[in-house]
């Protein structure tokens, strides 16, 4: 179904659409017409959803030159696709699955993949898993998942365990704009109006206020336990081209991850200054500028 409240510059209609993975009903995005040749699949991070996207395809769309097949998903657990059942926790091989499981539905031999945090991480995964399926690849503030030691694998357990699995969501608003001042808050850099744009798609009414939609349990750290030389493997097979960004304000330059950029054997790396850790949303134009740029030119 189309809608009409977020209109891209270029004039291309959003429509709400479903697919299954995993036994679940996932949900995502659509702009332009399915069976296009060049598909970008877009992948938000972790407890965000596919319509904080909305700023940087209009900012994308404005540039394009020739029409294309955009599909921004919401993961499992986020925005409006079901949540997993609550025997199961959140890991990042059930990500990847839902990534394939898109890719079936849409029948695309092969994609582009633009991801942030999480999803950039995931896009690196399914990269490796699936090489001959991505064209090009933009990360954005990752470079895969964050890596474990052996030591960190009973802690994660034992943390998930102790944890309320049902336990309900504690963060309640009175109204959309509390929401949107509680992101604002946590991440002074994101305009205001993104801040609005991504309260009145990522939270949901209830009977206590306006609540978020993402699954509470996206709060607790992950069980997944890839090591670093797991991840550097992973990196070191993914030939495609790939465009890495980072924010200038970020700490990202200064982590642990910062270092696999150099591995990328096809990789560009590009910082945006001005911007920290959620570029999509604090600097859509000049990301959408240097993407372009990347895809196209």
């Amino acid at each position: 179904m189309a809608n009409s409240e977020f209109n891209p510059k270029s004039k291309m209609e959003m429509r709400d659409c479903f697919f299954a993975s995993d036994g679940l009903k996932l949900h995502y995005a659509e702009w332009g017409e399915p069976d296009h040749d060049e598909t970008l699949v877009l992948v938000h991070g972790n407890r965000d959803q596919c319509r904080s996207w909305d700023f940087f395809i209009s900012a994308l769309a404005s540039r394009m030159s020739r029409s294309c097949h955009v599909v921004a998903v919401d993961l499992r657990g986020h925005g409006d696709s079901d949540w997993s059942s609550k025997d199961r926790a959140y890991h990042h091989q059930d990500f990847v699955l839902d990534l394939a499981g898109l890719l079936r539905h849409l029948k695309k031999d092969s994609i582009t993949i633009i991801g942030h945090s999480l999803g950039a991480s995931m896009a690196v995964l399914f990269a490796d898993s699936c090489p001959s399926r991505v064209r090009k690849l933009v990360l954005i503030e990752a470079t895969g998942p964050l890596a474990r030691k052996d030591e960190d694998a009973p802690k994660l357990l034992a943390e998930w365990l102790e944890g309320d699995q049902d336990q309900p969501e504690g963060y309640f608003y009175p109204a959309l704009e509390d929401a949107a001042r509680a992101i604002k808050t946590k991440f002074p850099l994101i305009p205001e109006e993104v801040c609005l744009h991504m309260a009145r798609h990522g939270t949901k009414p209830t009977e206590q206020g306006w609540m978020w939609k993402y699954d509470p349990r996206l709060r607790a750290r992950s069980l997944s336990t890839f090591s670093d030389s797991q991840i550097r493997a992973f990196i070191e097979r993914i030939d495609c081209p790939t465009l890495l960004v980072y924010g200038g304000e970020s700490d990202f330059v200064g982590s642990p991850r910062a270092s696999r950029m150099s591995l990328f054997k096809n990789g560009r790396i590009v910082g945006i200054s001005g911007s920290g850790h959620h570029v999509p949303h604090e600097e859509p134009e000049e990301l959408a500028e240097i993407v372009g740029n990347f895809l196209w030119r």
